[in-house]
Parts: C-alpha cells; sequence; structure tokens
C-alpha cells in the first residue's frame, strides 16, 4: 500500500517544528550554535511527545554538510540518509528487544569505529529502561569515556527505572506533555495543507482524547477521516472514538433542574445499550459541567473552540443553575469518577450518583437569607381556621423555602434549596389560569404527581383515606395502626410543603385537613396529641418573638419538647 498515515507523514523535520517542547528545542538549537553539545541525552517524556522525532532532528543537525547547524538543510546526502534511516552513522536502536549484555558489548564495538563520512556518529537507544541492569553496567565506562565525536541520545518513557550511575552521565530534558490547545492548531494545520473539511469541535474532542500525545491525535485524526472523509464532523468523531454524545448530557442537566429522576435512569439504560463504557460517559459529563460553568463566566469561552450555536445551547442550559451549583455537581461528579474502579456495582452507582444532582438543591447566599429573613418579618403567612380538633392546616404560597430531602449516605449538608424557573416548572400550563373543581377527584394525580417530585413524602400520603373534600379544602383520615406516617406528614416542614404543591398542583389555594383515628373502637372522634402546659408556654413566648418566628419559618426548624 502507498498510503502513508498522517503520523508518519507530518512528522517534524526542524526543531522549530516540535510542538510544545520549546524548553527542549531552545536549548538544543542554542547548544549547536555555541558547539557545547554533550556526549549523552536522556530524553524522557510520555509516548509521542517527540522523544525520539527530536533525536533524529538533532542527529541531522550535527552531520549536516552544511552544519553542524539548529537549522539542517533536509537536502544533503546526509540529511536524506537520517530521514531514510539508512545512515551508516546514525544507528537506532530498541531497547526492549536488545536489552542484554551482550547487546551492548557488540555496540561498545561499534562505537570504536571512525564514521562513514559524518562528522558524528550517534546512537540512539529507544525505551533504553528495558535494559538490564548487566547491559547498563556494561555501558557505564563507554559513558564516562566516549570515543571523540560519539554521541549517544537515550529515549524512554520512565526515567525512574534508568540507574543513577547513568544519569549522572548524561543530560536530561524532560518533554512534556502537549496541551490540547497546541494539538488542536497542529491538526487546524494539518487538515488546511491536507485539503480535509472539519468542524473545530471535533479536532478539539481528538485533541483532548489525545492526552497530551501528538502521535496519538494524528493516529485519531486518520481513524476519524476513514469514516467520514468528506468532512470531520463532532458526531462522526465521537462515534469513532467511543465518546457520549452532547446531547445526552444535555438531557441529563434538562433531567436535574426539572426534577425528574425517572429521566436520568433511563438515559443510564440508553447508555449501556448503545454500549459506551460508563468512565467514559463519566469523564465526558466532567467535560460538560466544565463547559456549563464557563458559559457562565464572562470572556471564559472566548476563544475556545465551539461553534457559536453550542456557545448559545450551553449558555441557556447553564441560565437554570448558578456558579455555586455548577462547582458542587462538579465536585460530586470528580469524587464519584475517582471511585468508580472500586464499585462492584458501577451501574448502581452512576444511577445514584445522578439521583443525588436530581435532588440536590441550590445553594443560598446570605443575602438571599437576610432577604428572606426580612420578608418573613413584613409578611408572614396566615395560618389556615382549623375545622375541628386534631386538625393540621396552613396555607403557604408557592415561593415557600422547600425543606431538605437527603439521599441514603448522602451528607444533609450537601443538599439546600433550589429555584425552579417558573417558565419550566412541572405543571405549569395546567394550573395557569384554570378553574379548580373538586379537590379530592385529582387527588390520585396528585399523590402520582407526588412520587416524583418527593417519593418519600407521596409514599405516606398515599397511605391516607380521603373522607371529604370540597374545591378549597381536602380531608385525609389514617388508621390507627399508621401513626408513624401521620406524624411524618403533619410534622410542621413536611406539611407546608405538601400544601405549597397541592396548591401548585390544582391552581388555587386548598386546605389540608390529617387525621389519625383512635386507637380503639369507641367511636370516639380523632384522636390528637395532647400537648402539655410547658410546650403551650414555650410556643407562646415564641409566637411573641418575631425574628425568632421568621428564623423557625426560613429554615424549618421545630420546637424540641
Amino acid at each position: 500500500m502507498s498510503y502513508v498515515v498522517l503520523a508518519r507523514k507530518w512528522r517534524p523535520l526542524s526543531f522549530d517544528d516540535v510542538v510544545g517542547q520549546d524548553h527542549v528545542t531552545a536549548t538544543l538549537k542554542k547548544a549547536i550554535e555555541k558547539d557545547r553539545v554533550a556526549h549523552a541525552f536522556i530524553f524522557s517524556g510520555t509516548r509521542g511527545v517527540g522523544k525520539t522525532t527530536t533525536a533524529r532532528i538533532l542527529a541531522r543537525a550535527l552531520n549536516c554538510e552544511k552544519g553542524p547547524t539548529p537549522t539542517p538543510c533536509g537536502e544533503c546526502s546526509s540529511c536524506k540518509e537520517v530521514l531514510s534511516g539508512s545512515s551508516l552513522d546514525v544507528l537506532e536502536i530498541d531497547g526492549a528487544s536488545n536489552n542484554s549484555v551482550d547487546d551492548i558489548r557488540e555496540l561498545r564495538e561499534n562505537v570504536g569505529y571512525s564514521s562513514m563520512g559524518g562528522k558524528y556518529r550517534i546512537f540512539v537507544i529507544d525505551e533504553v529502561h528495558m535494559l538490564s541492569k548487566s547491559a547498563f553496567n556494561a555501558l557505564l565506562k563507554t559513558l564516562e569515556e566516549p570515543p571523540p565525536r560519539v554521541i549517544f541520545i537515550f529515549a524512554t518513557t520512565e526515567p525512574q527505572k534508568i540507574p543513577a550511575t547513568i544519569h549522572s552521565r548524561c543530560q536530561r530534558y524532560d518533554f512534556r506533555r502537549i496541551v490540547p490547545e497546541q494539538i488542536l492548531d497542529r491538526l487546524i494545520y494539518i487538515c488546511g495543507k491536507e485539503n480535509i473539511a472539519f468542524e473545530k469541535t471535533a479536532l478539539s474532542l481528538i485533541a483532548t482524547k489525545a492526552d497530551g500525545s501528538m502521535r496519538d491525535a494524528l493516529s485519531l485524526l486518520d481513524q476519524v477521516l476513514s469514516y467520514c472523509p468528506e468532512k470531520i464532523d463532532e458526531r462522526a468523531a465521537r462515534m469513532v472514538m467511543g465518546l457520549v454524545p452532547r446531547e445526552v448530557y444535555a438531557r441529563v442537566m434538562d433531567a436535574v433542574a426539572l426534577r425528574k429522576p425517572a429521566d436520568v435512569l433511563v438515559i443510564v439504560r440508553e447508555v449501556l445499550l448503545e454500549g459506551f463504557e460508563l468512565h467514559e460517559f463519566v469523564l465526558g459529563f466532567e467535560q460538560h459541567l466544565r463547559d456549563l460553568l464557563f458559559s457562565r463566566l464572562s470572556g471564559a469561552l472566548e476563544g475556545r473552540e465551539f461553534e457559536e450555536e453550542t456557545i448559545a445551547a450551553l449558555r441557556s442550559s447553564a441560565q437554570r443553575f448558578s456558579e455555586g451549583d455548577l462547582l458542587r455537581m462538579m465536585e460530586l461528579v470528580q469524587r464519584f469518577e475517582r471511585d468508580l474502579k472500586r464499585s462492584v456495582f458501577p451501574r448502581f452507582a452512576l444511577e445514584l450518583l445522578l439521583l443525588k444532582l436530581v435532588y440536590l438543591d441550590s445553594t443560598v447566599s446570605l443575602e438571599r437569607v437576610i432577604a428572606l429573613l426580612g420578608d418573613e418579618k413584613e409578611e408572614r403567612p396566615v395560618s389556615g381556621t382549623a375545622a375541628g380538633a386534631g386538625m393540621n392546616t396552613a396555607n403557604v404560597t408557592p415561593e415557600k423555602k422547600k425543606p431538605e430531602l437527603t439521599l441514603p449516605g448522602t451528607p444533609a449538608e450537601t443538599f439546600e434549596p433550589i429555584d425552579e424557573p417558573a417558565s419550566e416548572a412541572p405543571f405549569a400550563d395546567r394550573v395557569s389560569g384554570e378553574t379548580v373543581g373538586d379537590a379530592g377527584s385529582r387527588w390520585r394525580e396528585f399523590i402520582n404527581y407526588l412520587m416524583n417530585e418527593r417519593p418519600n413524602i407521596g409514599m405516606f400520603l398515599s397511605l391516607a383515606a380521603v373522607v371529604g373534600s370540597t374545591a378549597a379544602s381536602v380531608e385525609l383520615v389514617y388508621n390507627s395502626n399508621l401513626s408513624y406516617q401521620y406524624q411524618e406528614v403533619t410534622k410542621k416542614s413536611a406539611r407546608e410543603e405538601i400544601e405549597a404543591l397541592l396548591n401548585r398542583f390544582m391552581g388555587a389555594p386548598v386546605e389540608l385537613h390529617i387525621t389519625l383515628e383512635p386507637a380503639s373502637g369507641n367511636g370516639a372522634g380523632p384522636a390528637t396529641p395532647s400537648p402539655s402546659a410547658d410546650s403551650l408556654s414555650i410556643e407562646n413566648e415564641i409566637s411573641r418573638e418575631p425574628i425568632i418566628q421568621s428564623v423557625i419559618d426560613v429554615f424549618d426548624a421545630e420546637i424540641l419538647r
């Protein structure tokens, strides 16, 4: 086959072509200009960052017929022989397969021969850390007293495995991982030269996936180009590289914003059915949250690789969350990504993470709390009129702060109230301007709504029986053996939240009366706890302190008796 892959075709031919390693190339160029070239080098760094390529450029620079020069011509016979790998003065040795002491002894014999026309004899040993201990020892004497015009270049991805005695006889250059922005610029340049149509977001995905390796980036570009030779777009790049589409993450954030736990579970199932790795899904979700956060920060997306419509979509989605919300989500996802590999049941772990995000409440600033305190002090909700003994009533506006909901195993301080946008609130279209009939006729529908919004409260409330209802009230009775459920739903915080959700669902104020049947069947009326004189006295005292009452209302505090 005559096709040459891009990683070989676009291998750098000069120091200036090497991407992201200016600290190395600039030093080598100065050393050549000043004739201060060392006799041994260690080039260390991760795969595909230019170690062997730089060694070949250095070899051409030293043996060029116009040199030594930091800019080899590439036209002379010496440069062409080095490029083709046929030079007798430049030997490349694979340390992984030539790692015995006998191989090094043979190398030592070759070192003594004079050059075959070049100015230097250069020995490049790739993956030098694979040499055996005895092979390193056999190399020590030659490194300490090398023959004139002999240079060793050792390339390695694991410099810590090279003995200190070798290190002390060499100059070490550490090649850095190439940042995605530099890889992206190089990919754009190559695509322009190759007349390849592309979307910038697709090349950005390749640059990020390459993880600092230019060679990996060019290999991925070749792979994607094979699938879509006409134009490289983001969707094709994601499919070839096994990355989850951006639309999936947008759906996750929609479910989080609208508090729809069932939707995130469906998304997890779809991701697995499509064959995506859960770890890749989490990494992509981290990146999506980062993009959402940056879209809320002024100037953070300037100069980025996104198309205009992508930026607009990110900003629209991010408006539903505060910067604090996105930061807390990112912290949860990053912690989960670290723990995922230790999970025995990774799918359930991911589902639990997404459910936590759905139920995650928004941060509230101190200024907002102070404002709420002031509002509560000036405009306190008026309690509803009790219909009878033991009937707990309260009218609460829909803007009332929601109580905490803590999932099992989740720190309580993680969850604070979130303000849902009115335009996206569930049932917003239904309740707007409707005339409500008998509230009891829609009670079962309201229970289903609660099961989605607040499953724990919905489960407790579903066990009560509707014994009476009008357009403005619903009467519930709990069986005597359901006293625990009765106590849970009649707590101050739970009762206020239930009535707020009920008013919102029905589209009008609806009073909720809840009673508990007596334990005995003697026909007595509904039983209610009889408060002590001390507790009544305390409540009376608090009722005369508006500031304390405001704090209790805002933070859903309870009086402990």
